[in-house]
């Protein structure tokens, strides 16, 4: 379980091509949630993935099994979310989803495993995200 004050919640998601990957259609832990499509065994759905980093909640109608390895893709251009980048504990192919600013987010698709990491590319406008007005120094 995720501690509340650390939560970082992703606003702004999307395929290599751009296409916006956050959905109202769905909500998970009260906000909107990633919709991509996800494929096992011959069988294709959309699964809605929480927009926490580090909340592994997703719903889907596909039946899905512990160690099942899910391949994912964009809903509207069915391009394919998997990188290069192989999981240090599963071995298989990460997938990644972009964000603002050249950000992403790369997660292992395989059902349990719980590999995952946030890279933000201009750490300066990001910070300033986290941040409301309040917060900020005053000069």
């Amino acid at each position: 379980m995720m501690n509340p004050k650390m939560k970082i919640q992703i606003e702004k998601a999307s395929c290599p091509k751009g296409h916006s990957l956050i959905t109202e259609e769905k909500k998970l832990s009260g906000i909107p949630s990633i919709m991509v499509d996800a494929r096992i065994h011959g069988h294709s759905a959309p699964i809605y993935l929480s927009a926490f980093f580090g909340d592994f909640n997703y719903e889907t109608t596909l039946e899905l099994n512990k160690g099942d390895v899910v391949e994912l893709f964009c809903p509207q251009c069915e391009t394919s979310l998997a990188i290069e980048e192989v999981c240090h504990l599963c071995g298989v192919p990460m997938f990644a989803i972009h964000l603002p600013d050249g950000g992403q987010v790369e997660a292992c698709p395989t059902i349990g495993c719980h590999n995952h990491k946030l890279s933000l590319v201009d750490l300066d406008r990001q910070f300033l995200r986290f941040y409301s007005d309040e917060t900020m120094p005053k000069m």
